[in-house]
């Protein structure tokens, strides 16, 4: 690695270090997010609503494809930055070529398995018969895009591993600008609403990998995609999955519940449907944020970890809890003030504007604290104790979550569908935090006895 890198992980002031790693992620976040709205916007302005709650039930798709590459990308930045504060540069390589092949190969079969069940899949989703055929456009060219979505999403990620956070950053700019540019020209310009919005996000994602392949090319440290280390290790992929297995199976579980959720809105028609998804998309804002907070961080903490540097690990994770307790207030604080203008730039119908807002006020009641689930999942996979994230991960989105909204639809209709999600998120706050205090705990008592057993050979 290079002076400045090692220097990032080690030495660096501990608030410096952070905005080090976390400002370009949570930029890359931000970017990401105007990615995705520019979709939402852009369709927004053709006026129809079906395409607008197209995009909503075609969602849970897109996080399958995405669930995938944290699956690969959480476990692989977590291995990697483990192995390069050991020094150990073989096994970092070989992590990052299984990284890049994992997803490459699930690329290609998710996005076959996506359009050979293309129908029943919908079914499932919930599609009305007024959404059904934009929803099957987005999805299947969505489908179609999968291993490129799966490789820039997942090289982005990996690259932080190794402290190359600025290019990134630059890679996911280029796939977002691109996006940006071709969405007014295909949905407005060319007419062709969702199916622009699918062919713009596939295209920027070519750029994004183009990107990626130069940087693996000309200066990467590990990072690779050389077949003969891939061949050497391979059940190390195992490994990989297992601590990517929280982070995946969370926005897997995301994916569930929003399809049970489009399911019972659909009830209360397509209007409801796109308020629904408009109000989620301004929570969005802020969950992403939180969550780019504590995965821009998370190479650190598995660093200093991996280098039994405990100290500086214990400064690294109050400075975290600081930043999302202050970063969630503030952000839940604004999105209340300006809900009316921000909705507005996603709905043109007043009645449906009205009826996103009731919901965005809603969802500001957890929105503040999620940064705690966050860093309690992120610092669990950090330090690889990949069954304990599971279990948060787990209950947020799964266990908590699915079955509060049908319990809560049923008592306070389509209100309550919202409220599940705001009960399940305190609930997962709550777990996670326990859970990080366990573990943190466990770190110190045995970083304790390594030095009283050190000093006793000494």
């Amino acid at each position: 690695m290079k002076k400045e890198q090692v220097e990032l992980f080690e030495s660096d002031n501990q608030w410096m270090a952070i905005f080090k790693m976390v400002g370009p992620a949570l930029i890359a976040i931000l970017v990401m997010l105007i990615y995705n709205m520019a979709d939402m916007v852009f369709v927004g302005q053709t006026g129809e609503t079906a395409q607008v709650a197209a995009i909503s039930v075609v969602s849970p798709v897109f996080n399958i494809i995405m669930s995938v590459a944290m699956l690969i990308s959480g476990g692989g930045t977590v291995l990697i930055s483990k192995d390069l504060g050991a020094k150990d540069m073989e096994h970092a390589k070989i992590v990052s070529s299984l990284c890049i092949w994992a997803a490459s190969i699930l690329g290609i079969l998710v996005g076959g398995l996506i359009i050979l069940f293309r129908h029943p899949l919908l079914l499932l989703l919930g599609a009305t018969p007024d959404i059904e055929k934009y929803a099957l456009q987005y999805m299947v060219i969505l489908a179609m895009g999968a291993p490129l979505l799966l490789l820039a999403n997942m090289l982005g990620q990996v690259l932080r591993a190794e402290g190359a956070v600025t290019d990134g950053l630059i890679g996911n700019l280029i796939g977002t600008v691109i996006n940006i540019i071709l969405d007014p020209i295909f949905i407005l310009g060319m007419n062709m609403g969702v199916v622009g919005a699918a062919v713009a996000t596939v295209i920027g994602n070519i750029f994004a990998v183009v990107y990626y392949g130069f940087y693996m090319k000309r200066r990467a440290v590990v990072l690779n995609a050389k077949i003969q280390y891939a061949i050497k290790r391979p059940i190390y992929i195992f490994s990989v999955m297992a601590l990517g297995v929280p982070n995946s199976l969370s926005t897997l579980l995301s994916g569930l519940a929003n399809s049970f959720a489009n399911q019972l809105l659909a009830k209360y028609g397509s209007d409801s449907i796109a308020a629904n998804t408009a109000a989620g998309r301004v929570n969005l804002i802020i969950v992403m944020v939180l969550m780019g907070i504590c995965m821009g961080a998370q190479p650190l903490i598995a660093y200093n970890y991996g280098a039994g540097n405990y100290i500086r690990l214990a400064a690294v994770i109050k400075r975290l809890l600081i930043l999302n307790l202050l970063g969630g207030a503030v952000m839940s604080g604004a999105v209340i003030i300006l809900r009316t203008e921000i909705i507005g730039l996603f709905l043109k119908d007043e009645a449906v504007a009205a009826t996103a807002e009731s919901i965005l006020s809603i969802l500001m009641i957890s929105s503040p604290f999620l940064g705690l689930f966050y860093l309690g999942t992120n610092f669990l996979q950090a330090t690889g104790k990949a069954m304990e994230a599971t279990i948060v991960s787990t209950m947020q989105k799964g266990i908590l979550l699915i079955p509060s909204l049908f319990i809560f639809e049923y008592i306070y209709k389509f209100m309550g569908i919202r409220l599940a999600y705001v009960v399940a998120d305190f609930g997962s706050v709550i777990i996670a935090v326990i859970l990080l205090i366990i573990e943190w705990k466990k770190t110190v008592e045995a970083n304790q006895k390594r030095r009283v057993d050190y000093e006793y050979c000494a």
